[in-house]
């Protein structure tokens, strides 16, 4: 299948999907090989697949278990100038989400590899208390803001440069 993202000369769109599992006041991050910061699983919406199809898909290939939608977080319509320099108009879609067997889900810091469309990965999950999420480079900082204030109603939200 084809990812949702497309580019002219220095323009760029793409539409995404994050799951948010939340335990025991934490919440499960990942850190990509290489990179400092923190931010949720999740991944690309595939032509003519809906975010619910997708952030289940992309759960299960993140975190090898299957997850139930509990309810929708956000829609994010970011806009931004992405590191190649590109001005960048992201449609991301967050949904709470809940592991359909909660035992296959490690409570402690733990590394999967993902094999995504040829491309090894590897995901490095931690689980941080989302009472300290300020402490560390989490990403976006908007869900980041909403998590810490404990406001968990869904959001329509607009992020211009």
């Amino acid at each position: 299948m084809e990812d949702i993202e497309f580019k002219t000369t220095n323009k760029k769109f793409k539409c995404r999907v994050n799951g948010l599992i939340i335990n025991d006041g934490k919440i499960l991050t990942l850190r990509m090989k290489n990179n400092t910061s923190y931010c949720l699983p999740g991944g690309h919406v595939e032509l003519c697949e809906n975010s619910k199809d997708a952030i289940l898909r992309e759960m299960f290939e993140e975190t090898k278990t299957n997850v139930s939608i509990e309810k929708e977080f956000a829609i994010v319509e970011n806009f931004y100038i992405d590191k190649n320099n590109l001005d960048t108009h992201e449609l991301s879609f967050y949904y709470i989400v809940t592991p359909e067997n909660f035992d296959k889900i490690k409570f402690e810091n733990y590394s999967l590899m993902e094999n995504d469309k040829g491309e090894l990965k590897q995901h490095n999950f931690e689980w941080l208390d989302i009472s300290t999420l300020n402490n560390v480079d989490f990403r976006p900082p908007f869900i980041k803001d909403k998590l810490i204030s404990g406001n968990y109603n869904f959001e329509h939200i607009i992020i211009t440069k």
